[in-house]
């Protein structure tokens, strides 16, 4: 009946200058043990929890010389019944003035295309005296896994893949000049596969370069880019020959082994722009190559190519700023699918204080798609011809001194998704809109505010309009020097759709109390009452209510 889930001790990394080592504290613990007590109850449908339970939980922080935290977590309820193994990543990353060691689990960015924040068991060494930057990174990629036997499944599965980055370079933010590399492959020793499915998966290799670098032409006006070729492997066992028609392939073959798994991509971005101090401007085009990969990156966005536009403005003595960008976007670079789908991509920001107190924020963003034929004829269904467009605006008012302070926001947001294709038109249109109201007044000295709030919501479907009216209330109150604190909301929502007409009442009221340093109490209450004007099957009158008593003890 009771479970004990101790435990989940997860180690974190960190970086650490060791000059300051001396000063800091050899051990350090914190944390804190809370027990709650929760009572529920239901009427009108079946109870979605007990009618009582509990939880003890605990967190314990170990801090060694400010630098090295050891979390440890456990919980003790009688509704939790699963056990996890604890799962452990420590990392150290000591630094000395230009000179910073790597060692453990660590999540280095060398380059966008060799090795961005992918984990890897290892060591490194990163050195940047001055304009010079040189970085090597050494480890485990991949841990190897194994078929389960219970079960039959290879999944997941994966061999042990170790690999190697490197970057050098030269320069500083304004322009500088970075080459990255990495080497990468799987062990085929590491794990078993099972003869029944050695088809599903292969061992691999992977070896991916990257140029980077920015130029500062003059004041404000810069080129910067990047480019990353990846030679990809997927069978690094495979007899196949290379097709006569890789050129590039049978090239690379004096350089590395490839086989006739070997897929050679390419991903490359450039861009010029001007940023002054009351205006910018950039250009960017990006283009990555269906099946581009690297072993050192989770995941790329391929088989994309984009022209975009950005410009920006600063006007009014910095009262008024505005950006956006305009672009075009395609897949199917290399027409090697049926259909190719271009997006135009677009948005617009706002942000003007008109004046001390009063300001408004606009926001628009527009993005269409639409496919064409490239290689074969598509029924029109299945061609994909769609708009997506959001616009908000945001007025704001904010009136304060030291004695109270009014804060008063308008919003509305329209979304909408606009299916263009004639043949599926009329049923994947949708289109939102949501439009409130907030006002709050704090007063300082009594240190009290009341939140008072309108919303309207509506969605239209081909099934139908959706419409919802919320009023909203609140109040907070902190007493006895911010020692005990009270919070009291509700919320009164008026519900039409196709399925019937709803009224739904949620009230909610916490209090805590912070008795000392150490302990703190507290108490909660809500309530949601959902009352139907016509019972039916998708509309169904009940009530919850649910309480909760806490107690917390912090070290």
């Amino acid at each position: 009946m009771l479970l004990l889930a101790l435990a989940m001790f997860s180690g974190q990394t960190f970086s650490q200058d060791i000059e300051n080592i001396p000063l800091a504290k050899p051990v350090t613990v914190s944390g804190n043990i809370d027990l709650r007590g929760i009572a529920y109850s239901a009427d009108g449908i079946p109870a979605r929890r007990k009618p009582f339970s509990y939880i003890l939980s605990g967190y314990t922080n170990i801090n060694l010389y400010g630098s090295l935290d050891i979390p440890i977590s456990f919980t003790l309820s009688e509704q939790d019944r699963s056990f996890s193994q604890p799962f452990n990543q420590f990392g150290l990353s000591p630094r000395y003035k230009w000179l910073t060691i790597h060692g453990g689990y660590r999540n280095l960015s060398f380059s966008p295309y060799t090795l961005d924040g992918h984990t890897m068991l290892g060591a490194g060494i990163e050195i940047n005296p001055k304009k010079f930057h040189f970085g090597i990174m050494y480890g485990r990629l991949n841990r190897a896994t194994e078929i389960d036997s219970t079960i039959g499944t290879v999944q997941p599965f994966s061999f042990s893949r170790k690999g190697i980055a490197t970057k050098i370079g030269y320069g500083d933010e304004r322009s500088f000049i970075t080459l990255s590399t990495l080497h990468a492959k799987d062990d085929s020793s590491s794990t078993i596969v099972d003869p029944g499915n050695q088809d599903l998966v292969r061992a691999a290799a992977n070896s991916v370069a990257s140029l980077a670098g920015r130029l500062q032409l003059a004041k404000g006006l810069y080129l910067d880019g990047d480019a990353g070729a990846s030679l990809w492997t997927n069978d690094i066992g495979s007899a196949y020959a290379i097709p006569d028609s890789n050129r590039i392939i049978d090239k690379l073959s004096s350089l590395m082994p490839v086989n006739g798994t070997s897929e050679f991509s390419v991903a490359y971005r450039a861009a010029a722009g001007y940023m002054g101090k009351f205006f910018g401007l950039k250009f960017e085009f990006k283009h990555i190559d269906p099946q581009f990969r690297s072993m050192g990156v989770y995941y790329f966005n391929n088989d994309v190519e984009s022209y975009t536009v950005s410009p920006s403005f600063i006007l009014l003595k910095n009262r008024l700023r505005i950006n956006g960008s305009i672009g075009r976007q395609k897949d199917n670079v290399k027409s090697q699918k049926e259909a190719t789908t271009t997006r135009t991509i677009g948005l617009a920001n706002v942000s003007w204080d008109i004046t001390q107190r009063l300001g408004i924020d606009a926001n628009y963003t527009n993005f269409s798609s639409n496919s064409k034929p490239s290689v074969v004829l598509v029924q029109n269904k299945y061609l994909l011809a769609q708009n997506n467009s959001n616009i908000s605006v945001m007025p704001r008012l904010v009136i304060s001194n030291t004695r109270f302070a009014h804060v008063v926001i308008a919003s509305f947001n329209r979304s909408d998704l606009t299916d263009d294709n004639s043949t599926t038109q009329t049923t994947n249109n949708i289109t939102s809109d949501i439009l409130a109201l907030n006002y709050t007044i704090s007063l300082v000295q009594k240190a009290l505010s009341i939140t008072t709030a309108i919303t309207h919501t509506s969605n239209t479907l081909s099934v139908g309009e959706f419409k919802n009216m919320s009023y909203t209330a609140g109040l907070n109150k902190s007493w006895f020097k911010n020692k005990l604190l009270t919070t009291v909301n509700g919320t009164y929502t008026t519900s039409k759709g196709p399925q019937g007409n709803s009224n739904i009442i949620n009230a909610n009221f916490n209090s805590s109390y912070q008795a000392g340093k150490h302990h703190r109490f507290s108490i909660r209450y809500s309530l949601l009452d959902n009352r139907p004007e016509i019972d039916n099957a998708g509309q169904i009158k009940f009530r919850e209510h649910t309480g909760e008593a806490a107690y917390t003890y912090s070290f």
